[in-house]
């Protein structure tokens, strides 16, 4: 089952101030299983041009520069997430920007797949690899190493039409243990 986390690049940082964020499963459904094909495309200008990969990419580069500067900036949350879940992710990059936390490194993504996809909704996985970064608080280092390392994840995009721009709608990663190995290539 898919474990759905409030936040993605922030999960990591929540240990830094808050428990981690509630994980409902989806619904009792099992793994997704189903044809994927790889997507891989040059970054676009124009947000409704990107596809959804390289929409989650963008997000996870503005959610970690937000990260880096501890949160006092949140509006990159709008811009990649649907409206409940934006609410969701300012109201805990604000909690989170009140206990002086930051992460800083660099994220690994890879292994792109593309479970499922149509003019208005799309389903992408991908290996995240956070081994890389590091968290201080309030300038310290601060050690959140049982939450580093390699997970799969799984974002289901929406978007309102073909001329408007993909929006992250869920995030989620797979239960621990699952390897990017065994899922991509399994």
């Amino acid at each position: 089952m898919i474990r759905q986390r409030a936040l993605t690049t922030i999960a990591i940082a929540s240990l830094l101030a808050l428990p981690l964020a509630a994980c409902t499963s989806s619904n009792g459904e099992e793994d997704p299983t189903s044809t994927t094909t790889s997507q891989e495309a040059p970054p676009t200008a124009d947000p409704a041009d990107a596809t959804p990969q390289e929409r989650v990419e963008a997000y996870l580069d503005a959610s970690d520069a937000a990260a880096a500067e501890g949160w006092e900036d949140d509006s990159y949350a709008e811009e990649y997430l649907v409206p409940e879940l934006a609410e969701k992710q300012k109201t805990d990059d604000e909690e989170r920007a009140a206990t002086g936390a930051a992460i800083t490194g660099e994220r690994q993504l890879s292994d792109w797949t593309v479970v499922d996809e149509a003019d208005t909704n799309a389903t992408v996985e991908f290996c995240e690899d956070g081994s890389n970064m590091e968290a201080t608080k309030d300038g310290e280092p601060y050690d959140i190493s049982n939450q580093l390392g390699e997970y799969v994840g799984q974002y289901t995009l929406v978007r309102e039409s073909e001329s408007e721009p993909w929006m992250i709608e869920q995030k989620g990663y797979y239960e621990e243990g699952t390897t990017c190995a065994e899922h991509f290539t399994g």
